[in-house]
């Protein structure tokens, strides 16, 4: 548990980093500063040296964040209207990776399903790239014969088709656009129940979470995990809690005096607030803070998730009238 506490303590440091680095455009030499500061505070003892290690984080998750994008916008409906082909590029590396170097200018449809484990990058270090193309293009590397999508046999020593490095035989842009952040629920879920509250108290103060507050981030947030009490209360089988893009539009519709600040609050009501078993599958929270805040969150059908309903200011009179009077208290 202390190992798991100080790898959540210096991964959520470096998402951070990382994050300011994507959103802000920073620098690798300010980069550098941000991954002296994390090193010197966790005494990470990492392998290879600073310089090496410090860019190898911050090139892979850059060129990362950029492919993802680049697929959402190669994959609009619009974009495909004008050019429904892709094109892969090799990168100009240095020391060309062999079958990289042979996929150069291969064009095939965007929803060809070759592009699910070879959209680049397809390595450590990989820089090839995907580029749009239109049915002219298309045609011009058809009589290069560059429209066939070659095998893709498993190499043993990886799991992955031949060509591409240990973990990276999937689509970085579908993978966001399919999951947005669920593709975190396994590390919330996998997580002792105070080391993942732990993280996620700190993770709703990075700025990922502001960008989904505002609306730039699509899909399901992480907010805060549920106790084991309260799990069992309403036989929840998560304990993470997510708020969706629907539910929150909702909110700041309906309470345009919750914002930001008040919705990073969530895990600090989730963990130290009254709790109150609305019915089978829902819990009422009520935490104060200056002011009383009321949270409801219910557990899907199936199970398998949690998701905030509410989020909003009442009184004390309120309170006891519509929760402490009518429903049972768990903690």
């Amino acid at each position: 548990m202390i190992a798991g506490a100080y790898k959540a303590d210096l991964l959520t440091d470096f998402r951070g980093a990382v994050d300011k680095a994507i959103t802000q455009g920073t620098t690798l030499e300010t980069f550098r500063e941000d991954f002296d500061s994390i090193v010197a505070k966790h005494g990470w003892s990492y392998k290879g040296g600073r310089n090496w290690r410090s860019e190898v984080i911050y090139s892979t998750n850059i060129r990362t964040a950029y492919a993802a994008g680049r697929w959402q916008q190669l994959t609009d409906p619009e974009q495909l209207q004008v050019l429904p082909y892709l094109t892969y590029k090799h990168g100009d590396s240095k020391v060309p990776r062999p079958m990289h170097l042979a996929w150069d200018g291969l064009t095939l449809p965007a929803d060809d399903p070759w592009w699910q484990a070879h959209y680049p990058p397809n390595g450590w270090g990989c820089k090839c790239r995907v580029y749009g193309s239109s049915r002219g293009e298309y045609a011009a590397a058809e009589k290069k014969g560059l429209t066939e999508a070659p095998p893709s046999p498993i190499n043993p020593a990886t799991g992955e088709p031949a060509g591409i490095d240990t973990g990276w035989g999937y689509n970085v842009g579908k993978a966001g656009q399919a999951k947005g952040y669920k593709v975190l629920a396994d590390k919330f879920e996998t997580l002792p129940n105070d080391l993942a509250r732990k993280w996620l108290q700190a993770y709703v103060n990075e700025p990922a979470y502001e960008r989904f507050i505002s609306g730039k981030i699509k899909g399901d947030f992480p907010v805060a995990v549920m106790d084991e009490t309260t799990q069992k209360a309403i036989n929840a089988g998560a304990q993470t809690i997510w708020l969706s893009n629907a539910t929150l539009a909702e909110h700041l519709t309906k309470h345009p005096e919750i914002g930001l600040q008040q919705y990073r609050m969530l895990p600090e009501i989730v963990d130290k607030g009254e709790i109150y078993k609305q019915d089978g599958a829902k819990v009422i929270y009520l935490r104060r803070d200056g002011k009383l805040y009321r949270a409801s969150v219910k557990r899907t059908g199936d199970k398998s998730g949690n998701y905030v309903l509410t989020l909003f200011e009442t009184t004390d009179k309120t309170a006891l009238k519509n929760v402490k009077d009518k429903y049972e208290r768990i903690r």
